[in-house]
């Protein structure tokens, strides 16, 4: 993982110095994402804290990744499995039905791009491929009079780790 040094003179970083594993995961998810020749010319991909963006920025589809949460369980006297959570939030102002299928195309395909997990070596070395991925259309239709379609995909990582606490 990478370090972030609060003191030069440290001799060794502690596990609090090191970047989080829900920052590291939608980290290395938009990297992988970004690096899709996607079907759509023009896809947008970013790694965002939230998913906020103009309509009218978002005439070619936008993919933005987010940190999502972490479920802990215990899985014996000393170590526990988390399972961390990216947001994928793709989106894009649409004016005909042929947009709305060639959009529904790109968020498959963003599906099996995530599913592949092809740059597996991108994430930290003790990160899982995903273990769930579900897709929300157009969840709660909350931008359907503006004609903008979105798609929310949750992926769910899994990290077993020692219960120990930091130094």
């Amino acid at each position: 993982r990478q370090q972030r040094h609060r003191d030069a003179s440290a001799t060794r970083p502690s596990k609090l110095d090191t970047m989080s594993y829900l920052r590291e995961i939608a980290d290395s998810l938009a990297d992988g994402l970004a690096a899709v020749a996607w079907s759509i010319a023009g896809t947008i991909v970013e790694r965002r804290n939230w998913a906020q963006v103009d309509v009218s920025d978002m005439d070619t589809p936008v993919i933005f990744v987010t940190p999502g949460s972490a479920e802990v369980q215990r899985i014996s006297r000393t170590t526990s499995q988390t399972d961390y959570s990216a947001t994928v939030f793709i989106g894009q102002h649409v004016q005909a039905d042929a947009e709305v299928d060639a959009i529904i195309d790109l968020t498959d395909q963003a599906m099996l791009h995530i599913r592949a997990h092809a740059w597996q070596d991108q994430f930290p070395s003790n990160v899982t491929s995903p273990q769930t991925i579900s897709i929300e259309l157009n969840p709660d239709d909350a931008l359907n009079e503006r004609n903008v379609w979105r798609a929310v995909i949750e992926v769910t990582y899994r990290v077993f780790e020692a219960d120990e606490l930091p130094e």
